[in-house]
């Protein structure tokens, strides 16, 4: 048997079909991934942003726009009000040390020179003034515009406009508020209490995590790509059980003379396909992990084992179709390929729309998905990078090595009733 493992093993990684189906190919399309996905998670990331501020009389009366400016910036620079020149400013934290790589400031006298900077330098997003009422107001330009309406345009750009957009709207809205109560009772200036909160922002929302880690919208799609070659390594185990059929191959009427029972025979070759899947899908995950930066939730044992349990499925999957009776090896391989690419398309592999119908396949045929094994194998990696306990993860490790019973025992079935009637 050992004979048998050894030489399926050199049979399976000399095969250049396979070498590139099932180790190329998954490397090729996760890097066409990274190309396309790479930046969703930087979409949601805080950009440094360029803007000009207008250092004008308004600006310099305007301490707490001042001081707000101030906390959005590592290094902030503000004109000196006296001399109209640019100096460092005091750097004192005023509390927004969250967001102190927002902005960076290039000061300009007057709105008219502003508005010619933006316009001549496109990585100077707009520009911010404060009106006689010491209210701020931003004004971006039509390049910025162009740009956070592109997708594919600067990655964290919208976002960190917004955030700049709601921190202006709140100091605005915060200055009306006290000037307001200030002008109908002005004796509320020396309660200290009243003047303390008046400096609070209230926080309504909290940010919570629901998951074992922080989730990954690309993911989805590398997760899909793993249990395609899980599938498409089917193959490997087609080809073993059909060396073993008489008449299929010259090589299955030698074999079927040999003094090597036939379960031997197929024990060998299921070991070395199983082994070759393996590494197939071990090559595929630490590209997807290391090159690809794909998180898997950093718990290794689990994912090594839910690689051999992946990989034992499918060789039990391969087994099965190699073991159908008046089919040719060709037709068998065929078959294999056919069903890793449909499959593939109901977990979700090829783009949004494959996802889409994916999440209502899930919601609404939930049955569908059940029997699907590429959904059960990417559910397996979903498991470990989500949930915080195993339970989900052994759930679907136990749908997997049911298929694979269920497969090996109809594979069984089918080659104890193969008889020839000449060879």
């Amino acid at each position: 048997m050992w004979s048998t493992f050894l030489t399926a093993m050199r049979v399976n990684l000399r095969e250049k079909s396979s070498l590139f189906w099932l180790f190329c190919f998954p490397i090729l399309l996760s890097t066409m991934f990274l190309g396309m996905f790479g930046n969703l998670s930087a979409t949601y990331t805080i950009t440094t942003m360029d803007f000009a501020v207008v250092a004008d009389d308004s600006y310099c009366k305007a301490a707490g726009a001042r001081q707000l400016l101030d906390a959005m910036q590592r290094d902030p620079v503000t004109a000196d009000c006296s001399a109209g020149t640019e100096s460092a400013a005091d750097t004192t934290d005023t509390g927004g040390t969250d967001l102190h790589d927002l902005l960076t400031l290039h000061t300009v006298p007057t709105t008219d020179e502003a508005v010619e900077l933006i316009n001549g330098n496109a990585d100077v997003r707009g520009y911010i003034t404060v009106d006689g009422d010491g209210l701020m107001h931003m004004t971006i330009s039509r390049s910025t515009v162009s740009d956070a309406n592109d997708a594919m345009g600067s990655a964290g750009l919208p976002v960190s406009l917004s955030i700049l957009n709601g921190a202006i709207g709140m100091f605005n809205r915060q200055n009306v508020t006290v000037g307001d109560i200030v002008r109908t009772g002005p004796a509320l200036l020396r309660d200290s209490t009243f003047l303390h909160e008046t400096q609070q922002t209230d926080s309504f929302t909290h940010e919570i995590s629901l998951t074992h880690f922080q989730p990954d919208e690309g993911a989805r799609y590398y997760y899909a790509l793993l249990a395609m070659t899980a599938l498409m390594a089917m193959s490997f185990a087609v080809t073993s059980v059909c060396t073993t059929q008489a008449n299929l191959s010259a090589l299955g009427a030698r074999r079927s003379l040999a003094p090597l029972t036939k379960f031997r025979q197929l024990m060998g070759g299921f070991l070395a396909s199983w082994l070759c899947t393996f590494l197939a899908l071990l090559v595929a995950l630490l590209y997807i992990r290391f090159v690809c930066n794909v998180q898997f939730g950093g718990r290794w044992a689990a994912i090594i084992f839910a690689l051999l349990v992946a990989s034992f499925a499918a060789n039990a999957l391969g087994t099965l179709l190699g073991a159908l009776p008046k089919l040719s090896s060709g037709t068998k391989i065929g078959l294999t390929t056919a069903l890793s690419c449909g499959l593939s398309l109901l977990s979700g592999l090829y783009g949004s729309g494959a996802m889409e119908l994916s999440d209502w396949i899930q919601r609404n045929a939930p049955a569908v998905a059940l029997v699907n094994p590429t959904q059960q194998v990417t559910n397996l990696f979903y498991d470990l990078l989500y949930y915080d306990s195993y339970a989900p993860f052994f759930r679907t490790v136990g749908i997997l090595m049911i298929m694979s019973a269920i497969a090996l025992a109809l594979a069984t079935v089918f080659l104890r009733r193969q008889r020839y009637e000449h060879l």
